[in-house]
Parts: structure tokens; C-alpha cells; sequence
């Protein structure tokens, strides 16, 4: 938005076309969705509302507020971590660029988990690995309340993320929040149902990735920087041990590529069963301890 342009009286629905035909010209994919949050941010006002007032005129401030998220934004930043916040399962989450951004496909893991789980009539426990945002713990808590859950993290700056979630979504009590390396970590003791969604991107395709992805969310969180397959080896080494006899993993993996060698790791395992995510391609996989 060049100053002479932000002169001008803006109505909301001019800002809105402008900036979706601004974003669109620099590359990015779903620009109207990204403008629609950004102003819903700048505005503090509903997706809805932003239609129902669409004749509104901007002030400046509101103007000097939306321009330099529209330019991160143009610059490929995520609009998650533009405006801080992302929508996960039905609920709101902090992110920041130290934490990987909730996808829809990983709702459809919890989908599946909700579904086996709440045939529970007794307590039970759950591991989330690599927990992050908090996002796959927060939405298991929230829909399984026998459930206790342990929330492991090894970056500092993404365990302060967990706790603010936690804290705000009102779950520090049902949530245990461990940081703790994986390949290091001892578990306590063993548990019901273990879940994660680990770094599974090889580290010779970190440059392949999309800007949004590449530039701006943590290498910690995308890659193990081998062959995107280290963490579901050491997975299958520990679960013999971290896993209740009868006790059953779900995992997210890279997609139809990784299928066979994550389906081959866990042969020791029983009942393994590959998920399709919302798109139709395999997305999780899921077994039990023998």
C-alpha cells in the first residue's frame, strides 16, 4: 500500500479486494482467506462482520496497523505467525515462529483418537510427542476428559508456547508439560496411547519446501536432518517399552512417499493400519503394542 494510496478514504470492501489482488500478484495461495484474518485481527471483528460492514471506512490507525502485516505477508510469512494466532479442531492457538503451525491434516489424527478413546470407561494415559503449540494435547484434553496427558517438548521457546495454551484454554491441570529430548528421555512409566507428529522431512529437501514453510517455521520442528524416518526408528525401539501391553500409537508421517518404510519400521507391532488425511493422501499411521 504505497502512501499515496493509504491518502485515500479506504471502505472496508476496497481494502479487502486491493489487498487480495496485491497478494495474489506476489505469489500467495489463498490471499483472500489471508486478507480476511489479517483484518479480522486489525479490526478485532468476526469473519462475518468484516461482510456485514463492508461499506466501514478505515481509519488511518486501523490503516497504519493492517499495512505492515499485509507486507509480511506478501513476503511469504505464514499469516498465522502475521497475526499470532492460528485455528486448530474447533479452537484458537498462540503460535510464533519457535512452533510449527497446526495443520487441518493432524485434525484428522485427533479425529481418529477421539473416536477409539471415548470407548474408555476408565482413566487412561496419553503421550504427545513433540507437542509444540499444544495443539494435538489441547484437543484431546478438551474432548477426553478421563484422559491425563503428558506434553513433551524439547525447545525452550515452543514449551513457553504449550504453556501459554495450556494455560489459556484452562488444561495446566490436565496437561503435564515435560522438555525433554526423545532420543534421551526415560518415560516414567508406560501409557495407554502415545501420539506425534515428529520432524519428517529429510534434510536434503529442506530447500524444496515453500517459502512460507522454509523461511519461517523452526527446522527443529520439519526436519531431523537424515532421512525423515530417524524419529519413527527410535519410535520403534522405545514403544516395546513406553507403550502399555495392548497400548496403541498414532503417528503422522510425510505422506504416500513414506508410506512403505514407516509401514516396514513398525512390522514388530500389530494391527497397523494406514489414515488418509481430508485430502484422500496417507497421512497417519496407527498400531498397537503386541
Amino acid at each position: 500500500m504505497t502512501e499515496h494510496a493509504q491518502e485515500k478514504v479506504w471502505r472496508l470492501v476496497d481494502l479487502l479486494r486491493w489487498s487480495v489482488e496485491y497478494l495474489q500478484e506476489k505469489g500467495i495461495e489463498d490471499s483472500r482467506t489471508a486478507v480476511e484474518w489479517m483484518l479480522t485481527h486489525v479490526l478485532k471483528m468476526s469473519r462475518v462482520d468484516l461482510y456485514l460492514n463492508f461499506d466501514r471506512p478505515m481509519s488511518r490507525e486501523e490503516l497504519n496497523r493492517y499495512k505492515p502485516l499485509l507486507l509480511q505477508c506478501a513476503a511469504h510469512q505464514p499469516v498465522q505467525q502475521v497475526v499470532g494466532q492460528a485455528d486448530f479442531y474447533g479452537f484458537q492457538l498462540t503460535v510464533s515462529p519457535d512452533v510449527l503451525i497446526p495443520r487441518p491434516e493432524t485434525e484428522r489424527l485427533v479425529e481418529y483418537i477421539i473416536s477409539v478413546a471415548r470407548k474408555r470407561t476408565d482413566p487412561f494415559s496419553i503421550l504427545d510427542i513433540g507437542s509444540g503449540t499444544g495443539a494435538i494435547a489441547i484437543a484431546l484434553a478438551k474432548h477426553l476428559p478421563l484422559a491425563r496427558i503428558h506434553a513433551l517438548e524439547v525447545s525452550p521457546q515452543a514449551v513457553d508456547i504449550l504453556k501459554k495454551n495450556c494455560r489459556f484454554h484452562n488444561l495446566m491441570n490436565r496437561i503435564g508439560i515435560i522438555q525433554e529430548d526423545i532420543f534421551y528421555w526415560e518415560a516414567p512409566e508406560p501409557y495407554d496411547i502415545i501420539v506425534s507428529n515428529p520432524p519428517y522431512i529429510a534434510g536434503h529437501e529442506m530447500e524444496q519446501l515453500p517459502k512460507n514453510v522454509g523461511y519461517y517455521e523452526p527446522p527443529l520442528a520439519l526436519t531431523d536432518l537424515q532421512d525423515g524416518l530417524a524419529f519413527y526408528r527410535h519410535f520403534a525401539r522405545r514403544f516395546q517399552e513406553w507403550l502399555v501391553p495392548g497400548g496403541m500409537a498414532v503417528l503422522e508421517f510425510g505422506g504416500p512417499s513414506q508410506r512403505e518404510a514407516v509401514q516396514e519400521i513398525f512390522h514388530a507391532y500389530r494391527d497397523l493400519e494406514i489414515h488418509r488425511d481430508y485430502q484422500k493422501d496417507d497421512r497417519f499411521i496407527s498400531f498397537f503394542r503386541p
